[in-house]
């Protein structure tokens, strides 16, 4: 009789496919293979054991004596081989690190689900928190994140790793309707003349436009005020009235896109950097892999999203 250690896992894997079913081609469908691969497990299977484990005559194929023999312990076997390797990956997966992350509105909606996908695989638990920028940034310094994704690069705070990610212009959008009354038009003309629908200067997003307008010398009467890019496309798209954004946040609020025109911001140069934040000495690999995979998601995935939406952006989002 040959070695009995070629008989291995895997053709008791299919011999058990077989005999559960009692057809060639049912196994192969259900295990993922070819007909000809089962076909030649089988073949292996009887060879070493040097007897038909099959009676073939009929259909669906039905255990000689030797084969109902064997299928009593093959299926021990490829329980045990398949509850081994459950093992190990739960070693595995508990030794690798649980990360706590933290990431502003406009990033985890659009580069966070992929984001996700990718850094799951090196982390054993991932709990992702998303809102506004300033309570991610607490929470970073309670200890209730361990990194973030932020435009706030608390400069003011020791110890904090600073990775720049990418940077992206404020931009105009407005409705679709309106695109005449805002092409080439001039800031001051649009902030007296039509209503400004503002991001809540309880964000940090919506502070830099505050302290940008006042800069410029410009007083937009109090109207409507949100803290989510979805809701502020939504109001624009429905003619309520236009906005200051970023590309991201438009990308965000793209369902309205097609009610909806961006427009470069007239004026002085105006831009955001996006930056993850960590603690210094604390998950070190983790926080460097997640800017590598943030990195990537946005240049492959995001920025041409972007660009297909608002192509005479071109160059001006990219990473940093």
């Amino acid at each position: 009789m040959k070695r009995a250690g070629n008989l291995d896992v895997r053709v008791l894997r299919i011999f058990e496919a077989v005999a559960a079913s009692g057809s060639l081609s049912t196994a192969a469908k259900e295990l993922g293979v070819t007909q000809s691969a089962v076909s030649q497990a089988l073949f292996q299977v009887e060879a070493i054991l040097e007897t038909a484990v099959f009676d073939r005559t009929h259909r669906p194929f039905k255990l000689t004596a030797a084969g109902i023999a064997l299928s009593r312990r093959a299926r021990l076997i490829v329980d045990d081989m398949d509850r081994l390797v459950a093992h190990v990956r739960d070693a595995d997966l508990a030794s690798r690190p649980a990360i706590r992350v933290g990431m502003i509105d406009s990033f985890a909606a659009t580069a966070g689900p992929a984001i996700v996908k990718k850094i799951t695989t090196s982390a054993s638990q991932l709990l992702l928190w998303s809102g506004l920028a300033n309570s991610h940034a607490q929470a970073l310094l309670n200890r209730q994140l361990d990194l973030i994704v932020t435009s706030d690069t608390l400069e003011d705070v020791d110890n904090i790793v600073r990775r720049s990610i990418f940077t992206e212009p404020f931009i105009i959008v407005a409705a679709r309707s309106r695109a005449e009354e805002f092409e080439n038009a001039d800031l001051n003309a649009l902030v007296s003349s039509q209503p400004l629908i503002r991001f809540s200067a309880r964000s940090h997003f919506g502070a830099m436009i505050e302290r940008y307008l006042r800069r410029s010398a410009h007083s937009p009467r109090p109207y409507l005020e949100m803290d989510s890019s979805d809701v502020v496309m939504a109001m624009v798209a429905a003619d309520l009235g236009w906005t200051i954004t970023t590309p991201l946040c438009l990308l965000q609020g793209r369902a309205y896109m097609p009610q909806l025109v961006a427009f470069p911001l007239p004026g002085a140069p105006f831009s955001r950097t996006i930056y993850q934040l960590s603690r210094q000495g604390e998950y070190e690999d983790m926080a460097e892999n997640c800017f590598q995979v943030s990195r990537n998601v946005l240049e492959t995935e995001i920025f041409p999203l972007v660009r297909s939406l608002v192509p005479w952006l071109r160059n001006s989002i990219a990473l940093s």
